[in-house]
């Protein structure tokens, strides 16, 4: 049987009714609150009754006996689902953020950070973020630059604009001429491709047309791949920590630590955001769905983004089972619409 078989019209409004008052008020709702404060001409005996089949179906539970009820996190799924309603972010919260993002920027990883402190501050939550995988952004330019007797500095810049440098050293000298010629035909070759180009037979290409010696072609060439070996490196961004000990969710002293040191934890992190993928649509986890430990009171709520044709990273936020969704998938989808803006203008630039 389907959740749409199992509860009927009457039903999904008690149970919304039943989460937003618990995500407003972090106390059991009763049947007398609902009925007091939600317009839904039912007496509290058929409240009741609803309550207990919700109950029954595995919807809400019942922390303590005489107390009101709340959400389990099948009923958090089902709300998520089905019932919340996303609302649009105030005109002033939206002004607010266009007004951050519009800044020129030069480097993606600086828009991902504005991004994440952006919906950090939007939300109250924590926010994570992943910044671009160079492995999915082509070369844009690579420029050779003299910085002493036999020792030259390779920068690279990707599509997305990321930029690494490195210096390396040659096995004799280069003169000016040369390195000009260098860096002009290894430009043509390989902007707008792949680091994957960057190939042994790249190398023989270079000596062949340029005359060049291996021992000046190897250094320079290793030097780009040593690049985009940085660039390919995301970098976990964090956000917002300390927002999880606003709520009362996180009172203990012990569950609050398991949830620091998870949090300390870049592989977990990087695996949580990894797990998108290259989808860009909203993702939702919800307690035990993070098949963690200590993420069983937390909910994640993910998505990815990129230029229009290629992924480059995701961004997210963790709070409590107790989330304000509406907020939190309202927020993400806001900046990550003016983020995929903002990377697609750097790309082009």
């Amino acid at each position: 049987m389907g959740w749409d078989e199992e509860l009927n019209d009457r039903k999904k409004a008690i149970l919304r009714s039943i989460v937003d008052d618990y995500i407003h008020t972090a106390q059991p709702v009763g049947s007398r609150t609902i009925s007091r404060k939600h317009e839904l001409a039912l007496s509290s005996a058929t409240i009741r009754n609803e309550m207990a089949d919700l109950e029954d179906l595995g919807y809400i539970a019942q922390p303590h006996t005489s107390s009101g009820r709340v959400p389990s996190d099948k009923g958090y799924r089902f709300y998520v689902d089905n019932l919340v309603q996303v609302q649009e972010l105030a005109t002033e919260e939206m002004q607010h953020i266009r007004t951050a993002m519009d800044e020129r920027i030069g480097e993606l990883d600086d828009l991902v950070r504005r991004a994440a402190t952006l919906i950090s501050a939007i939300t109250g939550y924590t926010t994570l973020a992943m910044t671009p995988q160079a492995e999915e952004a082509p070369i844009r330019s690579i420029q050779i630059v003299p910085v002493g007797t036999q020792r030259v500095l390779v920068i690279v810049v990707t599509s997305a604009g990321t930029v690494n440098s490195r210096v390396v050293r040659l096995d004799r000298e280069l003169s000016d001429e040369g390195i000009h010629r260098l860096s002009a035909f290894l430009g043509q070759r390989l902007e707008g491709k792949p680091v994957s180009e960057v190939t042994i037979r790249l190398m023989m290409e270079v000596e062949q047309v340029l005359g060049l010696a291996d021992g000046i072609v190897l250094p320079v060439v290793e030097g780009v791949r040593e690049c985009m070996r940085r660039i390919g490196h995301s970098e976990i961004m964090l956000d917002g920590m300390m927002n999880l000990f606003n709520f009362p969710e996180f009172n203990d002293l012990l569950k609050a630590r398991e949830i620091m040191d998870l949090l300390r934890e870049e592989d977990v992190l990087s695996a949580m955001l990894h797990t998108v993928g290259k989808r860009t649509n909203m993702e939702v986890r919800i307690g035990s769905e993070n098949h963690l430990g200590p993420m069983r009171d937390l909910s994640l709520v993910t998505a990815g983004y990129g230029d229009g044709e290629r992924h480059y990273g995701a961004i997210g936020v963790i709070g409590p089972t107790r989330m304000a969704y509406s907020r939190v998938i309202a927020s993400i989808d806001y900046v990550r619409k003016l983020l995929d803006r903002e990377m697609l203008r750097i790309v082009r630039d």
